[in-house]
């Protein structure tokens, strides 16, 4: 979608727990899940009433009420208003229709067209897919992608990357209601709004120069966030001089970004959170997004994708959802790592050719894209070179405990201190803590928790794996520590 022009940033949404207050006489009728669109639209005068009062939501919408809705859209209720062109240039919308001028200003833009013979058949009622498709030319498509015999389809498949489908079920032939067009209108604005943000750095706390004197960290994830959070970052972290960690993960399992957007927006209780402050954590299950956004005043929000290579536009909507609520926080972005060799998940097969450098390459090559050219994240944490790293070690390809989690032992622990070192600004060998009992328990099946100075040399490849991740964090460097100890 384009990018929005100055006037119509004063339409920028936000999402709101805005009541409709009885702002129509059939309130009651409007769905529950339409109900933030409806009174975001009313308030923006960009979908009105009747004069009854009513809003009347299960009414089919029209092509004159679509034309209006589109010109809004894009030039504010003010400048929409001041319109004077009224013609047409179709038959039975003359000047003194009440929609001319809207159905003028849409037609010379080539965003609604006649229905054949001079007319448009302003009364006529409205399909789903075509106001999708009205709402895509509108923001920067080309038309004529969405002509013939397929464009139904083509309208269908745009959809979810214009973020068009957001509460919206099966947007084809039949004809929509104006509760669900209000509802796609909103996602259209919101979408321009997120890309817009994407766009900005934003306001947040300054980041501490040097250990911070209080932490408090959450993850928005999915179990690789539990990999590089649970277990061994906070005493990390305090072994590092941090006097106060709060540690949080919001996570829902294989989450993807896509997944989070449409949960989030969703409501849906699908959602687990994690909270350490202490050294007991409290879990949370079948909660909402925001029991974990909203449940600490967060200084550092972590941001990542599932192991696969699709970023936008789910990234702009979630981060900007979550700014509107968290306005204060400094975003980070965890680069995540690449299955192991012998990983039979779909993911690796299906998007990686079963291929681990592919992987860690094309992980790497996205967070480069997407992540670090966004202004709003602060810095992007290496795990994945760091795991990476690890595996030219003499641990090798050891360090999950499935082909793609984490081993809690040393693969947890690298990923905790790549995160300890980038929040910290230490390197490896300031950082005292080693979790010895964790390192034993869950030793590699290679290697042998009985050998002399095990511990020691894992501490080594560890330490090494990171610092030569934050050296250099988009390549994978060899390491030094290759034999076996025996």
């Amino acid at each position: 979608m384009k990018r929005l022009t100055a006037p119509v940033l004063l339409l920028i949404l936000f999402v709101s727990t805005l009541p409709l207050a009885g702002a129509f006489t059939d309130d009651a009728d409007i769905g529950d899940s339409y109900r933030t669109a409806v009174a975001e639209m009313a308030e923006k005068k960009i979908i009105n009433g009747f004069e009854d009062g009513s809003f009347k939501p299960s009414e089919t919408l029209t092509r004159a009420q679509a034309a209006k809705i589109l010109c809004v859209l894009l030039e504010g209720a003010e400048k929409a208003d001041a319109l004077t062109k009224t013609e047409t240039g179709f038959a039975d919308v003359p000047a003194s229709h009440w929609a001319a001028k809207y159905v003028a200003y849409c037609a010379d833009r080539k965003i609604v067209a006649g229905v054949g013979g001079g007319s448009f058949d302003p009364d006529g009622e409205l399909s789903g897919a075509a106001f999708a498709k009205m709402l895509l030319v509108a923001y920067g498509a080309d038309a004529s992608q969405y002509t013939g015999e397929g464009w139904v389809t083509n309208v269908q498949c745009a959809l979810p990357d214009a973020f068009l489908n957001n509460q919206l079920k099966n947007i084809g032939v039949r004809a929509l209601p104006r509760q669900e067009a209000a509802q796609m209108a909103w996602n259209a604005l919101y979408k321009a709004a997120a890309d817009e943000a994407a766009a900005k750095d934003m306001p947040s706390r300054p980041l501490p120069n040097g250990v911070p004197e209080r932490l408090r960290l959450l993850a928005v994830g999915n179990s690789f966030s539990i990999d590089s959070f649970y277990q061994h970052l906070r005493p990390l972290l305090l072994s590092a001089g941090v006097k106060d960690v709060t540690i949080g993960v919001i996570y829902y399992g294989g989450c993807s970004l896509q997944t989070h957007v449409k949960l989030t927006f969703g409501g849906t209780e699908k959602y687990t959170y994690y909270k350490q402050n202490t050294s007991k954590i409290v879990k949370q299950y079948n909660v909402g997004f925001d029991v974990g956004l909203m449940d600490e005043d967060w200084d550092i929000i972590s941001f990542q994708q599932s192991p696969d290579p699709v970023y936008q536009p789910a990234k702009n909507i979630l981060m900007h959802y979550v700014q509107q609520r968290r306005p204060n926080a400094n975003f980070v972005w965890s680069h995540v790592w690449a299955h192991a060799k012998t990983s039979k998940k779909s993911t690796f097969v299906d998007f990686w050719d079963g291929d681990q450098d592919k992987m860690y390459n094309g992980i790497t090559a996205c967070v480069q894209r997407y992540a670090a050219t966004d202004p709003r994240i602060r810095f992007i944490v290496p795990v994945g070179t760091a795991i990476q790293n690890a595996r030219t070690s003499f641990i090798g390809d050891h360090l999950d405990r499935d082909t793609y989690h984490l081993n809690r032992g040393i693969g947890r622990y690298v990923a905790s201190l790549t995160w300890c070192c980038k929040l910290t600004g230490l390197q490896p060998e300031q950082i005292p803590y080693r979790p010895d009992a964790a390192l034993k328990k869950y030793m590699p099946k290679h290697l042998s928790a009985d050998t002399p100075g095990i511990l020691d040399a894992l501490e080594k490849a560890a330490k090494e794996s990171v610092k030569n991740a934050l050296a250099n964090p988009t390549a994978v460097t060899q390491s030094q520590y290759t034999t076996v100890p025996k």
